[in-house]
């Protein structure tokens, strides 16, 4: 979910899961009522500043659209300069579980959309091939949420496996808009040698892959509903954003962790609202009027 700080900004909350099967459903349309002519009110009530109820919709839908393959391409080689215009504000704040809290531009940008799998980033060549936002509902102009299903496909020209349906992802998502509108398995082996390959000179984590590799087997593997610890499955997920800033990145895969992959309570630390979004806890996601 995307979420703007008090000095204004889009700030998110974003869930994903694997399914196996889909839910569907339609959005409600409006109910409209009629007064009886012979009624006259004795004075009219204030009229609420009416806003395109479409907008944060199309937002929303342009932010996924660039989560689909090839689309993604510009920004995990430009970063943030190959994100359109008017989606996110240059504040953005947010958090995916269970990845963690991710503080200005470029680092949101990064944990949304470069985990987005791409066919040769992964063994199984997977991809996103579309989308649907199932479920969406906005109130108001600063707030929304969102059920969306990212399908996928196996992207592997000339092959068999071309184009074979796998399971899709499931985001669940809260958004928050400022008033333009604007809004992974590997073995340790695996890590270890990207590692080396990726964090160099000042970046370089680790005197060798042996090293690493006896390092990290005496850490905890991890469970990918827990992935903010020091453990393997947290180094699995920063990996892969080692090649869009190693300077930032190559110690969330080290040994210490890099203040990501480290121990911490999971209620204290990952849901502190209040340090995140700088609003009261239960605030953040509610209308103002």
């Amino acid at each position: 979910m995307y979420l703007p700080s008090r000095s204004g900004g889009l700030r998110f909350l974003g869930v994903f899961c694997l399914l196996a099967s889909l839910i569907t459903s339609t959005l409600a349309s409006p109910v409209v009522t009629q007064r009886s002519s012979s009624v006259t009110p004795s004075s009219p009530k204030p009229r609420k500043k009416c806003y395109d109820r479409h907008r944060n919709f199309r937002t929303v839908s342009s932010i996924y659209n660039l989560t689909v393959y090839p689309n993604q391409l510009p920004i995990i080689g430009l970063g943030g300069l190959g994100v359109p215009p008017g989606l996110f504000h240059p504040n953005v704040t947010g958090r995916v579980d269970p990845v963690g809290s991710f503080e200005g531009f470029e680092h949101s940008i990064e944990y949304f959309f470069a985990l987005a799998p791409m066919p040769f980033g992964n063994p199984a060549k997977a991809a996103i091939t579309s989308y649907k936002i199932v479920e969406f509902s906005s109130g108001c102009p600063e707030v929304a949420a969102s059920v969306v299903y990212l399908y996928c496909n196996v992207v592997d020209p000339g092959t068999p496996h071309h184009g074979k349906a796998l399971a899709p992802l499931r985001q669940v998502a809260f958004w928050k808009f400022d008033d333009e509108g604007a809004v992974i398995n590997q073995s340790i082996q695996s890590i270890c040698a990207v590692t080396q390959a990726t964090c160099r000179g000042a970046n370089q984590q680790w005197s060798s892959i042996e090293e690493c590799i006896s390092v990290l087997s005496q850490k905890d593997y991890g469970r990918y509903q827990n992935a903010w610890g020091d453990n393997i499955v947290c180094r699995t997920i920063h990996i892969v954003l080692t090649q869009l800033r190693p300077e930032v990145h190559c110690p969330h895969v080290g040994p210490t962790g890099g203040g990501k992959c480290i121990q911490h309570e999971y209620p204290d630390n990952y849901f502190n609202d209040v340090e995140l979004y700088d609003e009261p806890v239960g605030d953040t996601f509610m209308c103002d009027y």
